[in-house]
């Protein structure tokens, strides 16, 4: 049995006053580096595959912080230029900061999660960034350019995205990522939707979601480490 259980924490956002909810999970091992998991716009922390990316982190030895966006807490919405979320996702890094030491930490994000995660990338405090699912156009309309966060990643990047995510045109996607200035690796759920839902047979897709989010941070880890060396 897992003696380290999930724990509610509270903490502020980078540069506003208010508290920000999260659930903070604790590796039962050494702790490697730390992971701040976000949700996308009509979800929230309790979100299964935001919950699941949490519990497999910890168990690979990350301090994972899910965490929920105040707009959730007071019933309303996000705000139009994700702003509000970028600083509250800051938040919650120097929040992990205070205990991880010099190790790194890495963002996440669900759809609009994504989205604040691009924002925050520049943080100081940030080694990478996650990208599950990225919206990088409205829904079935590749044709609108110029996603706004994208210019704005500033660390490597790991993007999971489904096959048949009418929110990502693949073709659009492969062409906008040639445009990042930072190393990136995209992997393709082969048939699964904007949140990796299985198209055709039924399947579990988080193992594969998951297998490409540890085999990316355990190669950063390894990155890091020979630079530190």
């Amino acid at each position: 049995m897992d003696d380290r259980p999930a724990v509610e924490v509270l903490f502020p956002p980078a540069s506003e006053p208010g508290e920000v909810r999260g659930i903070l999970h604790r590796p039962r091992g050494p702790t490697l580096a730390g992971i701040v998991v976000t949700h996308g716009r009509s979800s929230d922390m309790r979100n299964r595959l935001v919950k699941r990316v949490a519990e497999a982190a910890a168990d690979a030895g990350l301090v994972a912080l899910r965490m929920n966006f105040r707009y959730i807490e007071e019933k309303g919405r996000a705000s139009r230029d994700l702003r509000r979320e970028e600083d509250e996702l800051r938040g919650a890094v120097r929040f992990l900061r205070k205990d991880m030491g010099h190790r790194p930490i890495f963002i996440a994000g669900q759809s609009m999660g994504a989205r604040v995660c691009a924002r925050a990338s520049s943080d100081p405090d940030v080694a990478g960034v996650i990208a599950l699912g990225y919206p990088l156009h409205p829904r079935f309309r590749p044709e609108v350019r110029n996603p706004p966060e994208w210019p704005l990643i500033a660390k490597p990047i790991l993007v999971v995205q489904g096959d048949q995510d009418p929110f990502c045109d693949l073709a659009r996607l492969r062409d906008e990522l040639t445009r990042l200035t930072q190393p990136y690796v995209l992997v393709v759920i082969r048939d699964a939707g904007h949140s990796f839902e299985p198209r055709g047979a039924k399947r579990d897709t988080f193992r594969e979601v998951w297998a490409a989010v540890d085999a990316w941070i355990r190669a950063s880890l390894s990155s890091e480490n020979q630079i530190v060396r």
